[in-house]
C-alpha cells in the first residue's frame, strides 16, 4: 500500500500570483493647510414665482481660500460674481441684466469617501454680504424713473461638492449650492408688470440653485 506524499518539499515554495488590480491598497488620507477653490456654475431662480418668471441664470464664478483646522474641517473666505438676464422666452422684446457680487465667510469639512480614498465629499455653509445691480431696466413711460437700480443684503448659502482626486492635492468634481438673499424680489418695483402679468404677492426671498463644475488645489501638507 503506497502513501500519498506532498508534491512539494519543504524547501520548495508555491508560486506567488501577482496581486489583482482590485487589491491595490487605498490611498493614504492627506490633509493640507491651504486649499484654493474655484467653481463655475449656472444659477437657476427658485422660490419666488416672479423671480422665476423674469430671470434666467447665465453664469456664476466663485473663488475662495480655505484654511484647514483639523482633519478636513475648515474655515474660509469666498467671493462670487454672477449674471442673470431677462431673455426673450421670459419677457418678449425686453433685455435687462441682474449682476450679483458676494463676499462671505465659509465653514465646512472635506471627507474622504470610497474604499480607495479617491474621492472627497465636501459640505460647507457660507454667510456674507451681497451687492446686486440691475441694468437695462426700462419703463414704458419715459418720465418714470426706476424705483431701484439694485440692492445690498446679507445672504446664506449651503453648498455640497463631490471631488474626484487626480493627484493627492488636486481634484475636479461637481458643485451644488443654494443661495438665499435676505431680500424679496418684487417685479412691480422694476415695473416689469408693464410688460407681462405677475402675481402681487412676492413674499418669498430671492433664491437660486447653482450647479455644474468645480475644482480645488491644496497647498502645504499638514500633519494629522
Amino acid at each position: 500500500m503506497s502513501c500519498v506524499t506532498n508534491a512539494f518539499s519543504q524547501d520548495e515554495q508555491l508560486p506567488v500570483s501577482p496581486p489583482a488590480s482590485g487589491d491595490t491598497p487605498p490611498a493614504k488620507k492627506q490633509y493640507y493647510l491651504l486649499s484654493p477653490r474655484i467653481s463655475i456654475t449656472v444659477p437657476h431662480p427658485m422660490g419666488n414665482k416672479s423671480f422665476k418668471k423674469s430671470f434666467v441664470g447665465i453664469y456664476e464664478v466663485s473663488g475662495g481660500l480655505n484654511l484647514m483646522l483639523y482633519k478636513g474641517f475648515f474655515v474660509g473666505v469666498t467671493t462670487k460674481n454672477g449674471l442673470l438676464k431677462i431673455t426673450e422666452n421670459k419677457i418678449a422684446d425686453y433685455n435687462a441684466s441682474m449682476k450679483i457680487n458676494n463676499v462671505g465667510v465659509k465653514l465646512g469639512g472635506d471627507f474622504y469617501i470610497g474604499e480607495k480614498n479617491n474621492a472627497i465629499y465636501s459640505i460647507a455653509f457660507t454667510y456674507g454680504k451681497n451687492w446686486t445691480e440691475y441694468s437695462g431696466i426700462t419703463y414704458k413711460n419715459p418720465n418714470d424713473s426706476p424705483k431701484i437700480n439694485g440692492f445690498s443684503t446679507n445672504y446664506f448659502e449651503p453648498e455640497m461638492n463631490i471631488f474626484f482626486l487626480i493627484e493627492a492635492n488636486f481634484a475636479i468634481g461637481a458643485t451644488l449650492s443654494y443661495t438665499v438673499f435676505d431680500a424679496h424680489f418684487n417685479a412691480y418695483d422694476l415695473k416689469l408688470n408693464e410688460y407681462t402679468h405677475f402675481e402681487t404677492n412676492n413674499a418669498v426671498s430671492t433664491q437660486f440653485l447653482s450647479f455644474v463644475f468645480g475644482f480645488y488645489y491644496s497647498l502645504i501638507k499638514k500633519k494629522k
